[in-house]
């Protein structure tokens, strides 16, 4: 299964929420008697579950009515089976999903398999985000009947059927072989409906909701301090070379990334700590740091994959610029600071081996075309005073 992360701004429905608990048992109660209703109504009963909205989210496949989001249980209860091609013991990261096949007898589709939580989740404890039925190639719809609201059946409604029941799409594309419409309600919310242009009826449909359940549980902060957090060293001096990881700042030493609780040791202070209590797994999150009445903002990043307490989060990057006040001087390994010259700086590089880059007023020095946005020193030349002396600099490791 091919891992990828949201990469959306949520809203307050779409909150980058936990998925490790969220399953209660009254809603795979729930879940099961709607199974076992869809199993044994009529059309006209199936019909009016689905109701008239494509922006329920729900499809009827052979008598059971599903509605997404829904659990992997729920889902797996109405007899769909993972692929033997997919590997059960799958992690999916916190706010990512991957798409993973399903099997129910002779049928296969493809289902968004998505972890809404804030720590790193299995399958079982995941959500079933949306679901792929192509009855052009992986359906037998002479044998097998996939309804949507409205009435609409795959293998019978037509362009015109479509659009009737649901109005003009949001977007539409032509392709050889089908007409694809989409019907958007927001990001990672939309219908896919494609209809083949050889008998003009819809074969295939793409339906996605990744918007978080009411009343979801969001999973729990584990209190333990993560090993990587513990194992970190303060160094004992700067180095030599200008990428070493060692920085000081404030006049305390720090290796980057450094923990939050390095800087909380050293007398920093989080300003509004109860606002951004922990981070999820693999996130970031945006704070300010007080320290003799310096306030510094600062993004921290958790680098582990479940959710943890703001302390145990890192700082990546550290900056400081003429602008600033002098009591956040801050010097980097081979001793280079403000006032640092950009001939000499280029020169100690090439020494290096290391590649510099220049961009309008800004230089940057990394070791590898790998490494440039992820272990870096930047600095900046404020050319309307001296364009030759670096007016800040930066120090990014990851």
């Amino acid at each position: 299964m091919k891992m990828k992360t949201l990469a959306m701004v949520l809203t307050a429905c779409m909150m980058m929420a936990p998925v490790s608990a969220f399953a209660a048992d009254a809603t795979e109660e729930a879940a099961a008697e709607t199974t076992e209703a869809a199993g044994e109504a009529t059309d006209s009963e199936i019909a009016e579950g689905l109701g008239d909205d494509i922006y329920s989210f729900s499809m009827e496949f052979d008598g059971q009515i599903m509605k997404f989001p829904m659990t992997y249980q729920a889902f797996t209860d109405m007899g769909w089976e993972l692929s033997s091609r997919e590997d059960p013991d799958t992690k999916v990261s916190t706010n990512s999903y991957g798409l993973m096949t399903f099997n129910k007898g002779a049928s296969s589709v493809y289902a968004d398999v998505i972890n809404l939580g804030i720590n790193e989740a299995g399958l079982e404890d995941c959500l079933i985000g949306g679901i792929t039925v192509d009855g052009s190639y992986d359906i037998d719809l002479s044998t097998v009947s996939v309804k949507l609201p409205g009435g609409l059946e795959l293998g019978k409604a037509t362009l015109d059927d479509i659009k009737a029941a649901y109005g003009e799409p949001s977007d539409t594309y032509e392709g050889d072989l089908y007409t694809k419409l989409t019907y958007e309600k927001d990001s990672y919310q939309e219908v896919e409906l494609s209809v083949y242009k050889d008998d003009n009826t819809l074969k295939e449909v793409d339906l996605r909701n990744f918007e978080e359940p009411e009343d979801y549980d969001k999973g729990t902060v584990s209190d333990e301090v993560p090993d990587m957090v513990t194992s970190y060293e303060t160094p004992t001096a700067l180095g030599d070379d200008m990428l070493d990881t060692a920085v000081e700042y404030m006049g305390d030493l720090y290796s980057l990334p450094a923990p939050v609780s390095a800087f909380t040791a050293n007398g920093w202070e989080i300003q509004d700590a109860e606002d951004t209590p922990y981070v999820e797994g693999g996130g970031i999150a945006f704070i300010d740091m007080m320290k003799n009445n310096q306030s510094i903002h600062f993004s921290v990043y958790n680098e582990t994959e479940n959710a943890t307490a703001l302390e145990n989060c890192f700082v990546r990057e550290l900056s400081f610029a003429t602008y600033d006040p002098e009591s956040i001087e801050m010097k980097l390994s081979g001793d280079i600071t403000l006032g640092a010259d950009k001939a000499e700086l280029i020169k100690r590089a090439d020494e290096k081996g290391y590649i510099s880059e220049e961009n309008d007023d800004y230089l940057r020095i990394y070791p590898n075309k790998d490494a440039k946005i992820r272990n870096y020193v930047e600095f900046w030349f404020n050319k309307d005073e001296d364009s030759n002396k670096a007016a800040s600099v930066t120090a990014h490791h990851e």
